[in-house]
């Protein structure tokens, strides 16, 4: 008996050129059907402008919504605190909001990529049913943004995955530093800070965003869903390790305290004990990628030449 293979899902990938789409888009294009939507892209798309995500949905056809478009900067978005005229409102609650809308018109089905920032960073790490902002005050308005487009997509479709990440960091790619760039950035420069050894985080490898989704799509997942390292670590241990991989001189690197970070007057907030818990992933068959292995796989990735 001949087998038949199921037809490629077709994907509209909003931010598609970002630091995580354009690794998913690379690693997904043999396997899912793309389309690549880009603010400055062939096929143009601006969230925030609702004409032109209508235009979008009118032009194209798809199966699901990926909307990778956010403001990360985070300590960009802190100056911008309270301000629902500033850049990254309008980006990460008006553009989503945008969104939403023509998925629920259409009744397209909505895939967010969202961050472990929406945690307070008291009790973590966090599963997918802990209570998100629990304390505002130590939210900063980056999380608070996205924590705003949550709850927007959660009050307005049913059909939806909230995929949260956390540290994402990947191989070659230029436009962004990630966790791996910048510490080997500023060592290179001979201005590696003290690295934090009391925040608790959970690093996204962003290749496993490639594979995670169509599984979750597969499987009929909806709701929240976490994916990153299923072990902990914090800045100190995780910097040592990219140095040691690398060839560097870990014996340079010093240890910094977050919470004595945080006491300095302007400091963006943080989660100090954040990260993500991911049984409910690994419930469905997907095994997150280590940390530690993840920083080794990027070695091999760039033969040793990361930046």
């Amino acid at each position: 008996m001949t087998s038949v293979s199921s037809p490629k899902i077709t994907c509209a990938v909003i931010g598609a050129s970002s630091m995580v789409a354009s690794r998913f888009c690379d690693l997904s294009k043999n396997h899912l059907n793309l389309i690549k939507g880009d603010l400055n892209g062939k096929i143009p798309i601006d969230i925030t402008q609702e004409k032109s995500v209508n235009d979008f949905f009118n032009n194209y056809d798809f199966d699901w919504t990926l909307l990778f478009s956010a403001f990360t900067d985070v300590d960009g978005a802190e100056k911008q605190r309270n301000s629902k005229s500033g850049l990254c409102w309008k980006i990460n609650v008006e553009g989503v909001k945008n969104v939403v809308s023509e998925c629920q018109k259409r009744k397209k089905s909505l895939l967010f990529i969202s961050t472990d920032f929406v945690f307070g960073g008291s009790s973590g790490p966090y599963d997918e049913d802990s209570l998100q902002g629990e304390d505002l005050d130590k939210v900063s308005w980056y999380g608070i943004t996205k924590l705003e487009a949550e709850s927007l997509i959660q009050k307005n479709l049913k059909t939806f995955v909230i995929l949260r990440i956390s540290y994402p960091f990947r191989g070659p790619f230029s436009q962004k530093d990630d966790q791996v760039k910048r510490v080997l950035r500023l060592y290179d420069a001979g201005n590696l800070y003290p690295m934090f050894y009391d925040q608790t985080i959970t690093p996204t490898f962003i290749d496993d965003v490639a594979p995670a989704l169509p599984l979750l799509f597969k499987k009929g997942a909806r709701g929240i869903f976490h994916l990153a390292s299923p072990r902990t670590t914090n800045q100190f241990e995780f910097a040592k390790k990219v140095l040691e991989t690398f060839g560097k001189d870990a014996g340079k690197l010093k240890k910094g305290s977050i919470v004595d970070f945080l006491k300095e007057p302007s400091t963006t907030p943080r989660p100090v004990k954040g990260g993500l818990k991911v049984n409910k992933i690994k419930e469905l068959g997907f095994s997150p990628t280590d940390w530690e292995k993840g920083i080794e796989t990027v070695f091999l990735q760039s033969g040793g030449q990361l930046i």
